[in-house]
């Protein structure tokens, strides 16, 4: 049983372990990576149907570099749920009176707002800032690190996130099949753009690690980006489209990981750095992923009609409050 449920970000924390929150972001990420390397659990392979993890109290998509985090510890504590809760949130609970405990080893996430990437924000996904302690680092817990009474003592938000999620992935099906067929026939700008930015992030992230001269054994991320933009596909269409697992990239991605391990210790290189380029590869494949799933490939699209939806919401809003006084 954990007593002590972790909430935001404190700096000077002997939890912190001397890291900065971004260090601790990325270093929590290259941990998780090891144990499931190990024990051969990338949740990239999964066999288990999944969806897109969701915060519970807000019943918002959670899509950006913090689904990698939220995945990966999932995936090294065995946690089966989608269902992320603020710690925050758990703590008003247990103030309230509500008994809340943890299984053995529970582990909670550090999840950061990133502020600057444009076309993250959209009405159904989370901004970490916006919910439980509104603060840009928050930790967050996965339903399953609670124990069975716990967990029903918490449920009463899941059916407005199953919700939220079952419309996300329609929405994002429907794209889907749209641009898959406009592939087909026509050069999409957009698509080519986004092949060339991936291809540039592959070769930064191998840029960390020591080569040859002749750049023979340079590690290629290339597999690791295809493999998760097939599996985000898959999670945020709820599996609608099927993760075909091919099994030569599988084994390609383990035997990558096993080497960037390897060669984090060898060149002594800190595992939060290792653990920072292996999270903007996988957030490579991740918004290669998106733009399948966003209309014409175009986030922005969304992105512009959810901000005016929510524009004129504030100015309804307005309006009335004037009406009222």
């Amino acid at each position: 049983m954990t007593d002590y449920i972790q909430t935001k970000w404190r700096d000077g924390s002997a939890f912190n372990h001397n890291l900065t929150s971004d260090e601790y972001f990325y270093n929590q990420i290259f941990e998780a990576v090891k144990k499931n390397v190990s024990a051969g659990t990338l949740p990239q392979f999964s066999r288990k149907t999944s969806s897109m993890p969701v915060e519970l109290s807000t019943g918002k998509i959670i899509n950006d570099e913090n689904l990698i985090a939220l995945e990966q510890i999932a995936a090294s504590n065995n946690y089966n749920s989608s269902v992320w809760i603020f710690g925050d949130v758990l703590e008003k609970l247990r103030s309230e009176g509500i008994r809340l405990n943890f299984k053995k080893d529970a582990q909670p996430a550090l999840c950061i707002t990133k502020y600057a990437n444009a076309t993250h924000l959209f009405g159904n996904e989370l901004y970490i800032a916006e919910g439980g302690a509104k603060t840009k680092a928050q930790f967050l817990y996965n339903l399953d690190s609670l124990d069975e009474r716990s967990q029903e003592a918490v449920k009463k938000h899941v059916k407005t996130a199953q919700e939220n999620v079952e419309a996300y992935s329609n929405e994002n099906f429907s794209n889907y099949i749209s641009n898959v067929k406009k592939a087909r026939t026509e050069k999409v700008p957009a698509l080519e753009d986004l092949k060339n930015s991936l291809r540039v992030v592959c070769e930064k992230a191998a840029g960390i690690y020591t080569t040859s001269p002749d750049n023979s054994n340079k590690i290629d991320f290339t597999t690791l980006v295809n493999s998760q933009a097939r599996h985000v596909c898959s999670l945020a269409t709820g599996s609608s489209i099927r993760n075909e697992i091919n099994p030569q990239a599988e084994a390609n991605c383990y035997s990558m990981f096993e080497r960037i391990i390897s060669e984090t210790a060898n060149q002594e290189i800190e595992p939060w750095k290792a653990g920072k380029e292996i999270c903007k590869a996988l957030h490579a494949g991740t918004q290669y992923a998106k733009s399948y799933t966003a209309k014409d490939f175009n986030l922005e699209h969304r992105k512009i009609r959810d901000e005016t939806h929510l524009k004129n919401q504030s100015t309804s809003k307005n309006r009335d409050s004037g009406m009222s006084r």
